[in-house]
This record gives structure tokens, C-alpha cells and sequence, in this order.
């Protein structure tokens, strides 16, 4: 089974005060039945809905389509990290925590959010950059029974050795190898990530690497299905785990056991 890890819906704010919040417009709305036509359209049996930036910690769409249809769809919400009893509100699959984000960078190291989130045996899907790779690697130590997936491997320099691969001593730490095209210096197919892709999958290896699509804002990059296919090098049984063993195992436990 293909598994999206990494997939945004949304409805629609024109008044929303930051219209750069994503690339696709908060002006227009993201619907799921658009994001299930691609999946259908590319052999995606289940995904998880990722909260985006916009609309802040209103969760209601992602969690409802995760209830409505359990098997197809998990939920990954945002709440603030200084108070994690708001996730009480909010039953899902996994946090996202935004050190990428500014306001929420002092707020990352807070122990109660991690604790939290080990309580209610959530995945911590992490929006970082480079400088937040330390804090990272501390919160996974601290932590080790939380499953940690870092996005999309912190924002490296292609021409730089990537800083994300000192995670991959904590073997609870994982990487989502996509998002190309936030940090690559050349177009699809993103040749000049090829060094980088293989450093990740040298020191994560392939049960430790997540295909996300990044729907929708993909779509106005590489599109959809060559989303899938930037993975040339792997093995067809490491593209099982990549594009989708690995999401299935962690946010459907009970569903993806031998």
C-alpha cells in the first residue's frame, strides 16, 4: 500500500492576515475530495493530514476526516506547546511541533508538550530548519519511546553535508527526503539532491525514510505523481517501506502488524 505521509486540506480565509502562510493561497480553499481524487488517481491507499500553517490550531477538518474514515485517514494537529492539555481536545495520530516557525521556536523544548505526546502514544512530526537540529536530537534523547519525523530534513544546503544526519543516532528519529524543491537550486527532478538523498538513506536507511507529498502546494511544483518517483535508486522492497511500510507502521499500528 502507497501511503501519503504528508498531506494539507483546508477551507478557505481571505481575511487570513498572512497570505504567504503557504504556497497555495489561504484564499482558496484545499478540499479533501480534491486530495482523494489524486490519491486515487496514484494508488494511494491512506494518508495522513498534516495541520498547515494556516489555519493555526482550528484542527477540526483534519480530525474529522481522520474519524470519518479511519482506515484511509490519520491526523497529524498543531496545539500550542505551552499548554498540552488542549490535545485532549483533539484525538489524532500525531503533533506537529514548528520550531520553523518563529513564534513557536522558544516553545519547542518544553518537556510537557513531549510529555504529552508519550502519553498519548503520538508521532512528533517536526517542521524544522538547520539551527534546529540540536534541540532535535535533545528532545529525542530525552524521549526515546516517541517516534520523531523530521520535515523536510530541516531545510538543508544541497552542496552542504546536511546537518539533519547527526539524528540518526537516536533510532526513534526518522526523515521525510522530500520537499526538493524548498531548498534545491535546480527543478524537478532535483539532481542536485541526489548526494544529499544518498547521505540520508546511508545513515537513516530505507525503514527509517517517509515519502510525504506535500499536497497541495506540490502541485505547483513537480506535481503529484512525480512526487512519487524521485526515489530512482531504491530497491522495489525499500520503495515499500519508503512510499509507504514505514507511515503504515507508525500511524496504523494495529492495522499494519505481520
Amino acid at each position: 500500500m502507497i501511503v501519503d505521509a504528508h498531506a494539507h486540506v483546508w477551507k478557505k480565509d481571505p481575511a487570513w492576515p498572512d497570505p504567504a502562510a503557504t504556497i497555495m493561497s489561504p484564499a482558496s480553499d484545499v478540499p479533501l475530495e480534491l486530495l482523494k481524487r489524486y490519491m486515487d488517481e496514484h494508488g494511494v491507499g491512506r494518508t495522513v493530514l498534516v495541520q498547515p500553517m494556516y489555519p493555526g490550531e482550528d484542527n477540526g477538518l483534519v480530525v474529522e476526516a481522520a474519524r470519518a474514515e479511519p482506515d484511509r485517514f490519520a491526523a497529524v494537529v498543531c496545539v500550542d506547546p505551552r499548554e498540552p492539555e488542549r490535545l485532549d481536545r483533539w484525538p489524532c495520530r500525531g503533533l506537529r511541533l514548528r520550531p520553523a516557525f518563529a513564534p513557536e521556536t522558544a516553545f519547542f523544548e518544553s518537556e510537557p508538550i513531549w510529555r504529552k505526546a508519550a502519553d498519548l502514544g503520538l508521532v512528533v512530526s517536526v517542521l524544522a530548519r538547520a539551527d534546529h537540529v540540536e534541540a532535535i536530537g535533545r528532545m529525542a534523547a530525552r524521549f526515546p519511546s516517541v517516534p520523531v519525523i523530521v520535515d523536510p530534513l530541516a531545510h538543508p544546503d544541497p552542496a552542504l553535508p546536511a546537518p539533519v544526519l547527526e539524528l540518526a543516532r537516536h533510532a526513534n528519529v526518522h526523515v521525510k527526503p522530500t520537499g526538493y524543491y524548498y531548498y534545491s537550486k535546480q527543478g524537478y527532478p532535483y539532481d542536485d539532491c541526489a548526494g544529499l538523498f544518498q547521505s540520508v538513506y546511508d545513515r537513516f536507511g530505507p525503514d527509517r525514510m517517509i515519502w510525504g507529498s506535500d499536497f497541495p502546494h506540490v502541485l505547483l511544483k513537480s506535481g503529484y505523481g512525480a512526487s512519487l518517483r524521485l526515489f530512482p535508486t531504491l530497491t522495489a522492497a525499500e520503495r515499500e517501506l519508503v512510499l509507504g511500510g514505514n507511515a503504515e507502521r507508525l500511524y496504523w499500528p494495529a492495522t499494519s502488524l505481520p
